[in-house]
């Protein structure tokens, strides 16, 4: 199975997050845009691994996060990666007690790879992923729109997203995209 560790966006986070989502649909740009169930900051993405072995990750991610409240954050602006000028992949930021979000990612990635679990070696940009240019999308297009989405870098979001418990996930791979199942939550304190 594929198994990856997150922080899931809360109701709150989430209505934020799909009031800017709407409105930039509005310009019909050529975006796969993720279904708000999938909306989530990835702390680990472990890829492919026995079954047997989730618990390990489970138990990985409880030592990590102990001692670690509840922490809150907001939203700001959109990004892209990899620039603007020929966006791939475009996402949100995020802004408010961003230390509590760097402790935790440390505490559960430094458990996890001490148990022996290998991640990915991405360095950590706190965002939530919200679609994937097409890749049918033209040159003229995905400028386009990565003009447009600079303009919205500073957009205010006045939700905020309370940050109480840290996920292990299985990501299934399906014709029409990848989809997420919650296999653990593991919930901080306060």
């Amino acid at each position: 199975m594929r198994v990856f560790v997150g922080l899931g966006l809360s109701e709150e986070g989430r209505r934020g997050v799909e009031k800017v989502v709407k409105q930039v649909k509005r310009g019909h740009w050529p975006v796969k845009w993720e279904g708000s169930e999938k909306w989530h900051v990835t702390l680990g993405f472990l890829g492919e691994m026995e079954e047997k072995r989730v618990g390990e990750v489970v138990e990985a991610v409880r030592l990590g996060v102990k001692g670690i409240k509840s922490f809150e954050v907001g939203f700001k602006g959109l990004g892209v990666f990899p620039d603007f000028m020929l966006p791939r992949i475009v996402w949100i930021g995020l802004k408010g007690d961003l230390q509590s979000m760097a402790r935790v990612y440390k505490g559960v990635r430094r458990e996890l790879e001490e148990a022996g679990l290998e991640l990915d070696k991405k360095p950590f940009k706190g965002h939530v992923t919200l679609g994937r240019v097409k890749k049918e999308a033209k040159r003229k297009q995905r400028m386009e729109l990565g003009k447009y989405l600079k303009k919205q870098r500073e957009l205010g979001i006045v939700h905020k997203w309370w940050v109480d418990k840290v996920r292990v996930y299985e990501s299934r791979l399906k014709t029409e995209g990848s989809e997420y199942k919650v296999i653990a939550s593991i919930k901080l304190e306060g």
